[in-house]
């Protein structure tokens, strides 16, 4: 017994302790058994041989990949893909609080990944970083404030950086060694009506961006009202962002990201001062030469939390940016009457259009109706057009738009194209299927394969970004497995 338990322990990979010295053939030791059983004790307590109750390090799964490798938070990816090059943004904490945004890229279909490349090289935050492909060029573009205190501010700009990538080496335009490319004003015209005398900054967030050949769009969110409000239910008291009215602006390149047009595009209006409403979270797709583009609005006043709606126009000739609906009209509702419509998901191919988001369905079920009824857990829905957008399908019958259909919440929507193939993804907290779900169609959405985790992991896993190539589905998200957040990657 002694001697098949001391062969036992001289190959355990747990006791370091043990074979940094060197050991004496077990043999050569005769103690009395009460020895013997106090050595044994002894050998237990220090090896940690109290067996199964030792707790293994945290692992990911098989088939995860970890791209940020950091015992800083990682959190926001964003993810495109082109052929076998695949190239993931987040944003990362670096020096204390301060936040950079970072890009890993793979050339090999997502088998291998580069190290980390530091994109923002900002000495103040920047994040929510977003990243189109087109070629061998990516194109990426983030949140960046504008001084030290955001948090007293808010003042946000929008900035950019294109990537040519020759085989896993980049030429940076910007380069790398000099500030982003600023999009959005630094001095805009905007009110805080918190303080009337004016000299307000106006804060540009939420950025999209897509690219098609040499043609490259990026709109964002910017902010024309906005107060700054006390928030006296939590202690201490906090100075909280208000967003009373705010634009989608849209600016576009034709030279493969080099010049955009010095004027931003208004895709949210007409508004005026008795028709304020915050206009969120911009989505863009592009395709067959077309541009759509959707987000979120929110009408005011607002005397119940659920009005907010998704609103589409779409650039039929991009060159020229000729725009259906015209500007000159309100953008075409495609929420319909789905309550809390928010956070839009475009992808587009050939002459079809998909748009996913989040929003909350009727008690008792379907058709959605007009009026204040009682609303049940948050879906995911999803719509398409056959027709590059013109049409889409009925999103009040949420019996068919409805794709989550689970007894949880489900949000973060993202839908991914490579046609035939549809994967359409979201977080979801059903028990039992708490995690990162998708279902895949291989018919251009007209049927979809029952809900499937993305890992089997509960409770680790958020924040999901999706890409697809050749019917191969890309995701990268948060993940809290290795006791931080990181960015992983896997492919399905």
């Amino acid at each position: 017994m002694w001697s098949a338990e001391c062969e036992m322990r001289s190959k355990s990979p747990s006791l370091l302790f043990f074979n940094s010295a060197p050991r004496t053939p077990c043999s050569a030791f005769s103690p009395t058994p009460l020895l013997i059983l106090a050595l044994i004790g002894l050998l237990f307590a220090l090896s940690g041989c109290q067996g199964e109750n030792k707790t293994s390090p945290p692992r990911l799964p098989a088939g995860v990949t970890n791209l940020s490798k950091t015992a800083a938070l990682s959190i926001a990816p964003d993810i495109a893909a082109s052929g076998s090059g695949i190239y993931v943004v987040w944003q990362e904490h670096v020096d204390g609080q301060n936040m950079d945004v970072f890009l890993s890229r793979s050339g090999d279909g997502g088998a291998t990944f580069d190290a980390p490349i530091n994109i923002s090289e900002s000495s103040i935050f920047s994040g929510n970083p977003k990243i189109a492909v087109s070629g061998n060029f990516v194109y990426i573009v983030w949140e960046e404030s504008a001084s030290t205190d955001t948090a007293e501010n808010n003042d946000f700009d929008i900035f950019y950086r294109r990537g040519q990538d020759e085989n896993g080496t980049f030429t940076w335009y910007p380069p790398l060694n000099e500030p982003g490319l600023r999009l959005s004003d630094p001095n805009p015209n905007c009110r805080n009506n918190s303080d009337p005398s004016g000299g307000a900054p106006c804060p540009s967030q939420t950025p999209a961006v897509v690219a098609s050949g040499s043609n490259v769009f990026i709109a964002w969110s910017e902010s024309t009202i906005y107060q700054f409000r006390v928030n006296n239910t939590i202690s201490p008291p906090a100075k909280e962002f208000q967003f009373i009215n705010s634009e989608i602006l849209m600016v576009r390149s034709t030279d493969g990201g080099v010049v955009f047009d010095p004027t931003p595009l208004i895709l949210s209006g007409p508004k005026d001062e008795s028709t304020p409403s915050p206009s969120l979270n911009p989505a863009l797709a592009a395709a067959a030469g077309r541009v759509y583009i959707a987000w979120e609005d929110i009408p005011l006043p607002q005397p119940l939390p659920h009005q907010s709606k998704i609103l589409f126009r779409k650039l039929v000739d991009p060159l020229n940016l000729t725009v259906s609906p015209p500007l000159s009209v309100q953008a075409a509702v495609l929420s319909g009457l789905i309550k809390q419509s928010s956070r839009p998901s475009l992808a587009a191919e050939g002459s079809r259009v998909y748009l996913a988001w989040e929003g909350a369905l009727p008690e008792g079920g379907c058709p959605a109706v007009e009026g204040n009824t009682p609303l049940t857990t948050h879906e995911i829905l999803l719509i398409q057009s056959e027709d590059e957008g013109a049409q889409f399908s009925d999103p009040n019958d949420c019996a068919e738009s409805n794709l989550s259909a689970t007894d949880g919440n489900s949000n973060s929507a993202r839908i991914a194209v490579s046609e035939p193939t549809v994967y359409l993804s979201w977080m979801d907290n059903t028990p039992g299927l708490a995690g990162i779900l998708f279902r895949k169609s291989e018919d251009s959405g007209g049927t979809f394969s029952a809900p499937s985790k993305i890992v089997e992991e509960e409770g680790s896993t958020a924040n999901p970004s999706t890409a697809a190539v050749n019917g191969i589905l890309f995701a990268a998200w948060e993940d809290a497995t290795l006791g931080n957040l990181e960015i992983v990657f896997s492919q399905r």
